[in-house]
């Protein structure tokens, strides 16, 4: 479910509806979690188990942490670095289509599960909220409030990273009347039109340019001084990112 197609319009139609009936004022961070949990098991249902390990991992050294900073603060970042490199670099000495693996199940079952969208935010948010509230001393939060930090839908899959310390204030009772559409409905159109027209035709005219750069490498170093002119592999990421973590 991207964020420019229909099915992301209708979800965040209803999950909007429903936030602000009142039966569910005194539900509403459950809700969003609920929705967000969805959102990220839409296409990837089978690493829900794994988000879930994620977060529940990130709460209890974060509880750890916030009574013993020097000792559980370094084992929560590795804690999340480990996860991070596992799945990001586990295919380089691993063939998930090798018949056996480890030839242990459950070692064999994680090995080849792909990998898992949004990995690296949901990861430094976690090491972001261990920094935060353990640097300020802060009271421990509960679990729905650090669920919905992590995996809130709208960041979740591509960012941006917020910090815990303007996101965790705002977890609060929120109000229909409240709502300020007219600069809501501005951020939403100007994101769309930086992720349509502006970011996705960057992204292609990247990649083409990349290919062109492929090809005139055939032909010598007598193409070089042209072929500089193109975007590196480095420059392509730096531009995408950017563009990314703009909005």
């Amino acid at each position: 479910m991207t964020f420019t197609s229909w099915q992301f319009g209708v979800f965040v139609a209803i999950v909007f509806g429903a936030y602000y009936l009142p039966p569910f004022r005194t539900l509403q961070i459950q809700l969003l979690v609920v929705a967000s949990l969805f959102f990220y098991g839409y296409g990837q249902p089978e690493l829900l188990p794994l988000l879930a390990v994620a977060v529940f991992g990130t709460y209890l050294l974060l509880i750890l942490a916030l009574r013993n900073r020097p000792i559980w603060l370094p084992i929560g970042i590795a804690f999340n670095l480990a996860l991070l490199a596992f799945f990001k670099y586990k295919f380089l000495f691993v063939d998930p289509a090798s018949a056996s693996l480890a030839g242990v199940a459950p070692i064999d079952f994680l090995l080849r599960l792909p990998l898992p969208i949004g990995i690296s935010f949901f990861v430094f948010h976690n090491i972001s909220l261990l920094v935060d509230l353990t640097g300020q001393k802060s009271a421990a939060p509960d679990l729905k409030s650090v669920f919905l930090y992590i995996i809130f839908f709208p960041q979740l899959v591509s960012g941006p990273i917020t910090r815990a310390e303007m996101f965790m204030p705002q977890i609060k009772p929120k109000y229909f009347a409240d709502v300020p559409f007219v600069e809501a409905a501005k951020w939403i159109l100007t994101g769309f039109f930086f992720k349509l027209y502006v970011a996705n035709n960057l992204n292609e005219m990247t990649v083409q340019l990349s290919n062109l750069r492929r090809f005139l490498r055939l032909f010598g170093d007598r193409h070089r001084p042209c072929v500089a002119v193109w975007l590196s592999p480095a420059d392509q990421l730096q531009s995408s990112i950017y563009l990314r973590l703009v909005f």
